[in-house]
C-alpha cells in the first residue's frame, strides 16, 4: 500500500427507529411528540438522510435535539391537502412568505393550530395588495376582534404582526411561542407551557428566545 494512503473513514450510521422513537418519547411529556405515530418512519428517514450530507451529519452529531425538533416542524400534507407540522406544537413558517391575499390568514390559521386548546380564533380575513403597499388583518381571538395593519415591504412578513398576534394568545392561555436558534429566513417556534420551559431548554441543550417577550 503506498504510504501516505490513508484507509476510508468509516460510514456514519444514523439512528434507527428504536433510537428516534426515545427521543419522541421524551418530547412527548411538553407536547411535542409526533402527532400521528405511523409518521415514524417519514422522521427515521429524514435523519437517515443526514448521514450522507457531512455537513449536516456533523449538525446532527453536534445538537441531535435541535435538528429533530426542526424535523418535526417540516410539512407534511394533511388530509385537506394543507401542509401541517408532523407536531402541532411545532411551526416551521418562511418570512418571505407574503405573495398577496391569503398570505397573513395563513400565518394566524398556522399559530391557532400550534396553540389548539388554548384560545379559540375564528373570523381570519385580510387584504394584501403588494403593489399599492397596503395590507389589513381581522380575526377574533376568544370573541374579541383584533384588526391590524401589516407594513408591506416586498414578500416579507411583517414580523410585529407575528409578535403581536402571539402576544394576544399568550395573554389567554399558560402557554408560550419560543423561537429554535438555526432560524436564518425561516423560523420554527415551538408553542410550550410556559412552566415546562427551563426542564425542556435542558433537555435539548438550548435557550430559547421568546416570539413576544414579555416585560
Amino acid at each position: 500500500m503506498w504510504p501516505f494512503t490513508r484507509g476510508r473513514a468509516p460510514e456514519p450510521v444514523p439512528p434507527g427507529a428504536d433510537e428516534i422513537g426515545a427521543m419522541l418519547a421524551r418530547l412527548e411529556p411538553f407536547g411535542v411528540g409526533l402527532d400521528r405515530a405511523e409518521d415514524l418512519p417519514v422522521i427515521v428517514e429524514e435523519v437517515a438522510g443526514y448521514a450522507g450530507r457531512p455537513q449536516w451529519w456533523r449538525r446532527w452529531q453536534e445538537e441531535p435535539w435541535t435538528e429533530l425538533l426542526w424535523i418535526l416542524a417540516g410539512p407534511r400534507e394533511d388530509v385537506d391537502g394543507e401542509d401541517v407540522s408532523f407536531s402541532k406544537r411545532l411551526l416551521c413558517w418562511d418570512t418571505e412568505c407574503v405573495e398577496g391575499p391569503g398570505s397573513y390568514c395563513a400565518l394566524v390559521r398556522a399559530l391557532a393550530r400550534a396553540f389548539e386548546g388554548c384560545v379559540t380564533i375564528t373570523d381570519v380575513t385580510d387584504h394584501v395588495d403588494t403593489r399599492a403597499r397596503t395590507a389589513r388583518l381581522h380575526y377574533r381571538v376568544n370573541g374579541a376582534d383584533v384588526d391590524l395593519t401589516p407594513v408591506v415591504d416586498g414578500d416579507w412578513l411583517d414580523g410585529d404582526v407575528l409578535v403581536d398576534v402571539v402576544g394576544r394568545i399568550e395573554a389567554r392561555c399558560d402557554r408560550g411561542a419560543y423561537l429554535l436558534p438555526e432560524g436564518g429566513q425561516d423560523f420554527v417556534l415551538v408553542v410550550l407551557r410556559r412552566a415546562d420551559v427551563p426542564d425542556f431548554e435542558a433537555l435539548i441543550g438550548t435557550d430559547l428566545a421568546p416570539v413576544a417577550p414579555r416585560d
